[in-house]
């Protein structure tokens, strides 16, 4: 991104410019801790307002509609939010061939998710099945074969190669962990996640 006035003025958040990132002091292993908060929220309001806040609109909306409608769009925002945050863990800037392996590293290692695995699942591998039914069949066809999204049950049941999910559970535990991550990023301590959270953030604001 070339440094002109109107690529400083592009917006990467509802609330916050280029300008405005470029003009926070973010050095990890010397933390100007009201910057860092400043910087924590810009990437609050930006996940926010393009997929949490989108999400929940649906939830909300779509409890008014019977039949409930909008499960396979709340679940598709959703899925994007689990690729984003995994994506500012690492640091990865390009995304393409990573989709996979990001998911599996995150639904492999988050506790709701684990907890609805049944004796004999390995999570690595149910990880990837959801990637497959998921994320992959909504984004690229707008259709899943083995995946029933609803509003009841436990967040999410593999049973005999289908999975169903309950969309409700899935956004309010994805948002409880987004929330986490934020929390650990405003740790001063967190050097490496403030590391690997600028080397994503940065090129997004031509740095």
């Amino acid at each position: 991104m070339s440094d002109t006035t109107q690529s400083r003025s592009l917006q990467i958040s509802p609330k916050y410019t280029v300008a405005f990132w470029r003009g926070l002091e973010l050095d990890p292993d010397n933390p100007k801790q009201e910057d860092w908060v400043k910087a924590v929220d810009v990437l609050r309001d930006r996940i926010y307002g393009r997929f949490i806040k989108p999400a929940q609109s649906l939830i909300d909306v779509d409890k008014a509609n019977k039949p409930q409608t909008f499960g396979f769009a709340i679940l598709a925002l959703d899925c994007l939010v689990i690729e984003t945050i995994q994506g500012f863990r690492k640091g990865v800037t390009n995304h393409t061939g990573q989709s996979g392996p990001l998911f599996r590293e995150f639904l492999s290692n988050w506790p709701p998710f684990i907890a609805c695995l049944g004796a004999g699942m390995v999570a690595t591998t149910k990880a990837d099945e959801f990637y497959r039914q998921g994320r992959c069949a909504l984004h690229h066809s707008g259709a899943t074969e083995k995946m029933t999204v609803g509003i009841s049950g436990p967040m999410m049941r593999f049973d005999n190669g289908d999975i169903t999910v309950n969309r409700t559970l899935f956004h309010a535990e994805l948002v409880a962990e987004f929330d986490r991550y934020l929390a650990a990023l405003s740790d001063p301590a967190s050097v490496d996640l403030r590391k690997k959270f600028l080397l994503k953030m940065n090129p997004i604001c031509g740095l």
